[in-house]
């Protein structure tokens, strides 16, 4: 007469081993439904009528969930594999996250539309094939400045150490870029290994700890910008373009030492349950019409060459999105960021404690 027992137990187990793998009955209902998908982006990443028109077109419904911190980004498709269809990320993660395993190979035939991307995008260090990315938007990351408060021709990474500005100076949350930018002020490469180059990182990041306002979201840090409540800040270029555009007083460089170059990239998670409709997704967004529209919207450069001729002409020809030939040559990207990512770790907690 143990058999209600028994089930009660066998149910009680199932419940439990659903709650350790880190899901619950609920979740793995929602993230398996058909003609739905789940898209994982950095928030006000698209344009303003992607989702509803892919909705329309498709007749598949579109949940967006938003990250502020893309290495939290990362550590959620790790313990939730399935959780998310489509994930946008940087080139330094997509290979990382390659490695990993924690990402689906791609189907380039249901995606004909990649070969609107432009050359240079194509084929990239962190990726070889394209076998798990799709390249979105590109930029880099310099130094927005307020000229009302900070002269002009401020074009070196040490303005953000310069007591002067204390408190109100704004810094990334991303430890890749901070480390990048303390690199680069003290004459370096951001892609070196070498312990005593890194020390000398660390020791500059904790010598500017006191004067900054924080490490935040680009967001933040653009609107706070805008509204002067500080001064100069490190940003990325999509954000400071905009900031720019609300605030006469503001201007992007880069700096003088050079800058980070990155590409976003559309990418699948191992094991996403709607794969095909995560790859017609992101055939629509490399439509020149779809891709041109989010460009425009977000004021971001784009490594779609055949949308060239839908986007705003200002866009374009804006020298902080699409810098010349001499500034370009002083760019690096991150080449060695998953290789360096212990030494990487030890530095942003030592920092953070600091």
């Amino acid at each position: 007469g143990n058999q209600g027992g028994s089930l009660t137990r066998k149910i009680l187990l199932v419940l439990f081993l659903l709650l350790m793998a880190g899901c619950t009955y609920t979740d793995s209902v929602k993230s398996s439904a058909p003609g739905q998908l789940n898209v994982y982006n950095w928030e006000d990443y698209l344009g303003e009528t992607t989702i509803h028109d892919f909705e329309e077109e498709a007749g598949i419904r579109v949940n967006l969930f938003t990250f502020a911190d893309e290495n939290l980004m990362e550590s959620d498709v790790q313990s939730n594999p399935d959780k998310y269809d489509v994930i946008i990320a940087s080139g330094a993660l997509i290979q990382e996250m390659g490695e990993l395993k924690l990402l689906a190979p791609l189907d380039h035939e249901n995606m004909p539309n990649i070969r609107n991307i432009g050359s240079r995008f194509i084929n990239p260090w962190y990726d070889p094939g394209n076998r798990y990315s799709v390249p979105y938007l590109w930029g880099t990351t310099g130094l927005l400045i307020n000229t009302k408060y900070v002269p002009e021709d401020t074009y070196s990474w040490s303005a953000l150490w310069n007591k002067s500005y204390a408190g109100k100076i704004g810094m990334l949350n991303n430890k890749e870029e901070v480390i990048a930018a303390s690199l680069k002020r003290l004459g370096y490469s951001l892609n070196t290994g070498e312990p005593d180059k890194l020390e000398q990182a660390k020791a500059s990041m904790l010598e500017q700890k006191p004067l900054i306002r924080g490490y935040e979201d680009p967001i933040i840090i653009r609107d706070a910008m805008i509204n002067e409540e500080l001064w100069l800040a490190q940003e990325y270029s999509g954000e400071a373009v905009f900031a720019t555009s609300s605030n006469a007083d503001l201007k992007y460089v880069i700096p003088e030492e050079g800058a980070a170059i990155w590409v976003d990239n559309l990418a699948i998670p191992r094991d996403a349950r709607n794969k095909e409709a995560a790859e017609a997704f992101i055939n629509f967004i490399l439509r020149p019409d779809v891709s041109a529209e989010i460009a425009n919207y977000l004021h971001y450069a784009n490594t779609n060459e055949a949308a060239k001729q839908f986007t705003d002409k200002q866009i374009l020809a804006d020298r902080g999105l699409y810098p010349s030939k001499g500034v370009t040559d002083r760019l690096e990207g991150y080449h060695n960021a998953s290789r360096l990512a212990a030494e990487y770790n030890k530095i942003w907690a030592a920092v953070q404690a600091g």
